[in-house]
């Protein structure tokens, strides 16, 4: 055996330990999701529901938008529409160059009002802030366009409920989404700080007043693929890292946070594609050295449905820019890695993360080149390629059945008869979707390691509020 060889054997035995470590931690991860979801559905009943309370903090509802002219009015509606009291809704528009601000000025009778300059973040330039008479809850903030981030700053300047709701201008909530994580706080109010949402995919649902009525699973495969994927992040992971107070990233989608620590802190981060991550493990950092009791906590039984991408090439966009989030925020974060002053998340949140979701894709990438590269040098190890199949098929397949068996036992949103779709993707996906996946995560790897930025991109949005009507409901896929 010559030394080419004896490298690739090495590397190659290398990499199936690193998968099998992974599979181990992962399935102890689902384990305790699992456990948590069992345990809470046993003490709350079959058909909990939040209780009515004399006393409730108000929450401050921000949705940034831009260039949303299609779907803004019917996302505004679902905004409204949550059964939640006391609550205000900002809608901020950043800059948009189409017709988004016309669009809320006719549908919600929108009148000026003062802008004042006494604000705590600085931003870009607001021009107008708008008071809607037909529902005075809803306020909207034109400003100039200065992004995400800057959009959220400018929300968080004029929103004054104690609690900050923050969702992607394209969210559908569940009607009792804010009562279910008002609750969560309510539990603990002295220690939770900050309590993150289960966003769900509802491509492919059907959609009746701005509402979700009735979750369905896409039939086509990059739809479909990422229904189990946000399954398996929400379900089998944020759950059991909850319980360990070890939760890292809010979804940007929908999170609840204290509104006198984001200001304090800054706002949100204009330094990162990855800011939901950033602000999360900010309050870790900022809050574990003065209380090592705060705690960022997840409600899985609050739901917020999102469009995501139907095709590849605005899906690799989106991964490009998660992934330059994660490294951005290891990096911006690093000294609390392996620090036991902040306990699990330094411990064991952030070696995961590092390990796995950084590292872990690039493995898997030169996993695939070191089973191309030993059949072209003739060295076909059957053994080697069966027991990366076999290593691979069994993650993916039981950390999908841990997703769903919790999706059943604790939330049951899908019909049964959707998770033999998921199921079978699941296992489709693991030749097409996840190498992909893993290929778009290693070049943003590069990308980082290179200096380069990638844009933050566009993705189609809307189709689904178009939809012909089909009796009473709209069966509306929802592409991103």
């Amino acid at each position: 055996m010559n030394i080419v060889e004896t490298v690739v054997w090495i590397l190659s035995a290398a990499i199936f330990v690193y998968f099998v470590g992974y599979t181990l931690i992962t399935f102890g991860l689902i384990g305790l999701s699992a456990v948590e979801a069992a345990e809470t559905r046993l003490a709350r009943g079959e058909d909990f529901t939040p209780p009515h309370r004399l006393r409730r903090p108000g929450i401050s509802l921000i949705a940034p938008v831009f260039d949303l002219e299609t779907v803004v009015v019917a996302c505004t509606e679902s905004l409204l529409a949550a059964e939640y009291e006391p609550l205000e809704i900002v809608v901020v528009d950043d800059g948009s160059t189409d017709g988004t601000l016309a669009a809320l000025t006719a549908a919600f009778d929108l009148i000026d009002l003062p802008v004042g300059d006494r604000l705590a973040i600085a931003t870009a330039p607001i021009d107008r802030i708008l008071l809607s008479r037909r529902d005075p809850r809803l306020r909207v903030v034109h400003k100039e366009n200065g992004g995400r981030s800057d959009a959220l700053n400018a929300g968080l300047n004029v929103a004054y409920h104690e609690l900050v709701a923050i969702v992607d201008g394209d969210t559908l909530l569940e009607r009792d989404a804010l009562a279910r994580v008002a609750e969560v706080f309510a539990h603990d109010p002295d220690e939770t700080v900050a309590v993150g949402g289960t966003i769900m995919v509802a491509n492919g649902s059907v959609i009746e007043g701005n509402t979700v009525v009735e979750a369905r699973v896409s039939a086509t495969g990059v739809e479909a693929s990422q229904t189990a994927e946000y399954l398996r992040g929400f379900l089998g992971g944020r759950i059991a890292w909850s319980r360990l107070n070890a939760l890292i990233i809010i979804s940007g989608a929908f999170g609840v946070f204290r509104r006198d620590l984001l200001r304090t802190g800054g706002g949100i981060s204009k330094e990162t594609l990855g800011e939901d991550m950033e602000l999360t493990l900010r309050l870790h950092h900022q809050l574990h050295a003065a209380g090592p009791r705060s705690r960022v906590a997840f409600a899985p039984d609050a739901t917020a449905w999102t469009e995501v991408p139907n095709r590849l090439a605005p899906l690799r966009t989106q991964r490009i820019r998660w992934h330059v989030g994660l490294i951005d925020n290891l990096r911006i974060h690093r000294e609390m890695l392996l620090r036991r002053r902040y306990g699990a998340v330094g411990m064991l949140a952030l070696p995961y993360a590092l390990l796995f979701e950084s590292v872990g894709p690039v493995l898997q990438v030169c996993g695939i080149g070191i089973v191309v590269l030993i059949g072209v040098l003739g060295l076909v190890s059957w053994w080697y390629v069966a027991a990366m199949l076999v290593v691979t098929l069994l993650i993916g397949q039981l950390q999908t059945a841990g997703a769903i068996l919790i999706e059943e036992i604790g939330f049951g949103r899908y019909r049964g008869r959707d998770f033999p779709i998921i199921a079978l993707w699941s296992v489709v996906e693991l030749f097409w979707y996840r190498p992909l996946t893993a290929i778009c995560l290693t070049w943003a790897t590069l990308l980082v390691l290179f200096g380069r930025r990638p844009g933050w991109g566009t993705i189609p949005r809307g189709v689904a509020f178009h939809s012909e009507p089909q009796s009473e409901i709209v069966a509306a896929p929802l592409p991103r």
